[in-house]
């Protein structure tokens, strides 16, 4: 017995901000966000599971991969669709910079640069064809007006056996 045999999809991973410094990301899915161990901080943190595409690299679609820095993860929701902005770095409270999602300029191309990828990979829509009609069938002239009126017929034989079923109990 032979198998055919497919290769590993490319998802999952891990999201990598300096890779991606000041690239336009659109995220097309949040999937979920949830706590997660921070072997370097030595607490839990904050991680969300995405599929996002950076448009100003391969713009390749990148499924099931984890972002786990609070300045890209604290601007998103579970179940978020169609996030759009710049990978950058922010000055924290404390003094130290940090990896954060950054609006994307509204008034320039980033959001038409977004919906020329979304159009060139979109999934078509599949849909059924409707069902074919059926022929309405004609009920015999001796049920036609049991049938017409949504009444069984009393003279029907399985309607008297259910009726001498019902009187016996």
């Amino acid at each position: 017995m032979s198998f055919t045999f497919s290769q590993p999809s490319g998802g999952g991973g891990f999201f990598k901000p300096a890779e991606h410094d000041g690239h336009l990301v659109l995220i097309t899915n949040c999937h979920k966000i949830e706590d997660r161990f921070d072997q370097f901080k030595g607490k839990e943190v904050p991680a969300a599971t995405v599929d996002v595409v950076d448009l100003d690299a391969d713009a390749e679609l990148r499924e099931g991969v984890l972002m786990t820095h609070g300045g890209l993860v604290n601007r998103l929701t579970p179940g978020a669709h169609m996030v759009l902005g710049r990978i950058g770095k922010a000055t924290t409270a404390s003094g130290f910079e940090a990896w954060v999602l950054q609006p994307f300029d509204e008034q320039g191309t980033d959001a038409q640069r977004a919906q020329a990828w979304l159009d060139a990979h979109a999934k078509p829509a599949v849909s059924q064809p409707a069902p074919a009609p059926q022929p309405q069938q004609q009920a015999p002239a001796a049920q036609a007006p049991a049938a017409a009126s949504g009444m069984a017929d009393p003279n029907d034989p399985a309607v008297q056996a259910l009726l001498k079923s019902l009187q016996q109990k």
